[in-house]
């Protein structure tokens, strides 16, 4: 095994496939993606070279402006509700309290729904008529509270955040959990003996040693914030007056709804910038010894 590892003709035979479905499944899109945001085409018609004009319409372009607004609203809003959530619902499981199991399946459960079931479900619960956020506020004596929330340009984001949050914090918290129960059971141990209470063995023991792990967790709670679609698709189609608008649902109605291709591919390499950029902040961030 040393000597076929060791030959670098042999590695290179076991990676070729890998990396060519990479590339042609990967790389290629995103080469072609940025190639299409120097044209302005419609794919039917002669492709027309404008260079940089598509990104500078971008920073002109005051939907995209609130889009890209609400991407990091939804980022922010995002890292907010599932880090810490998902932490002291991690820690609860961990600590073994009755029933732990149960509450880590129903946790997780949402996760593995389809997002345009959840939006559609989401969007009943919040209708103005029929809905039953509605209902119960007027069952509580708050009817005065009770309006069409999706409609509401102030509350409509706070409103797909909070299902956004319904939806993924179980998933967040397994990933949180299973670094928890790497974690060697000796260092507890050794921590009750000297007297530590649970908030001194969390902080000195469990948060860093799963510092690397949220990393990575932050990485994918900030890159799915930035791309999510469906659930705003459904649940709002970007309105009302593109106050939940976002990047992905801009980028596919300027592609598949008045056909301006490149415009959108200049809208996906922002977005991939992005993603790239938030991953750079989230390994400074929670970086650790280790790690230089």
């Amino acid at each position: 095994m040393n000597k076929v590892m060791g030959n670098k003709k042999s590695i290179a035979i076991f990676v070729l496939p890998a990396l060519t479905i990479y590339a042609v499944f990967a790389l290629f899109p995103i080469g072609y993606n940025v190639y299409m945001s120097l044209f302005d085409t419609d794919l039917m018609s002669d492709m027309k070279f404008v260079g940089l004009d598509n990104y500078i319409s971008l920073l002109r372009d005051k939907t995209f402006l609130q889009a890209l607004k609400n991407n990091i609203f939804m980022v922010i809003g995002s890292l907010i509700a599932h880090l810490p959530l998902a932490m002291f619902f991690a820690n609860a499981i961990f600590k073994k309290i009755k029933g732990s199991a149960f509450f880590q399946t129903v946790f997780f459960l949402p996760c593995v729904i389809c997002g345009v079931a959840v939006g559609l479900t989401w969007t009943f619960i919040y209708n103005g008529n029929y809905g039953l956020l509605n209902a119960f506020l007027e069952l509580i004596g708050l009817g005065d509270l009770k309006q069409v929330w999706l409609a509401n340009k102030e509350l409509a984001m706070f409103c797909i955040i909070i299902v956004i949050m319904w939806q993924y914090v179980g998933y967040h918290m397994v990933i949180q959990l299973a670094a928890m129960r790497n974690i060697d059971a000796s260092y507890y141990e050794a921590a009750e003996i000297d007297g530590a209470t649970g908030w001194q063995q969390f902080k000195n023991i469990t948060f860093p040693l799963i510092k690397p792990i949220l990393k990575i967790d932050a990485v994918l709670i900030i890159t799915g914030s930035l791309k999510y679609y469906d659930l705003v698709a459904v649940m709002t189609s970007g309105g009302p007056n593109h106050a939940t608008e976002v990047m992905s649902t801009y980028m596919y109605y300027e592609a598949f709804n008045i056909l301006k291709y490149g415009y959108a591919s200049s809208i996906g390499v922002v977005l991939m910038l992005l993603c790239v950029l938030a991953v750079g902040i989230s390994n400074i961030v929670f970086r650790t010894k280790n790690d230089d």
